[in-house]
């Protein structure tokens, strides 16, 4: 198991399930570069996962260490498919909660029977877009996992 404090981290959301795999996902764009780093940092080295980072442009991109097996991925606003609003591009966040939004469809919510241990880093804070869509996902996940969404004091099984 991890043996990292949550409570530490207090973007962190958990999902905890104690004969689960420790697996990390984290979404945030350049402003939580230093934090993000902090965090990665304190990761143990054989976690798995998936870093978001949203940019506007790929001139911010910069180096990010990471475990060996967690993935960071740079979403730059400017590179991607053409804005529903032409003449006032893509709304900030909106990448990043795309993206954050494929990865648990593909790795918790399509394998309903099988429960992860997951910390989440929620950065990106700033982003209206990204505010709505972390509310919209820890509801998702308490609905799933009762008491075991948040800093993981409230879950029932002794997580």
């Amino acid at each position: 198991m991890n043996d990292f404090d949550p409570a530490e981290r207090p973007d962190a959301v958990t999902v905890v399930d104690p004969a689960g795999l420790d697996c990390v996902v984290a979404a945030g764009d350049i402003s939580d570069l230093p934090s993000l780093r902090e965090w990665l940092a304190g990761l143990p080295a054989e976690t798995y996962g998936r870093v978001f980072i949203e940019v506007f442009s790929e001139i911010q991109v910069e180096p990010v260490e990471a475990p060996e097996g967690v993935g960071v991925t740079w979403l730059c606003r400017e590179q991607r498919e053409p804005s529903p609003r032409p003449g006032i591009g893509r709304r900030r966040g909106e990448a990043l909660a795309g993206a954050v939004e494929a990865w648990f469809d593909e790795w918790l919510w399509a394998d309903a029977e099988n429960v992860r241990h997951i910390e989440l880093w929620m950065g990106a804070r700033t982003s209206s877009v990204m505010q709505s869509y972390w509310k919209k996902l820890e509801r998702r996940l308490e609905r799933r996992w009762p008491g075991c969404a948040g800093d993981g004091a409230g879950c029932g099984r002794g997580c």
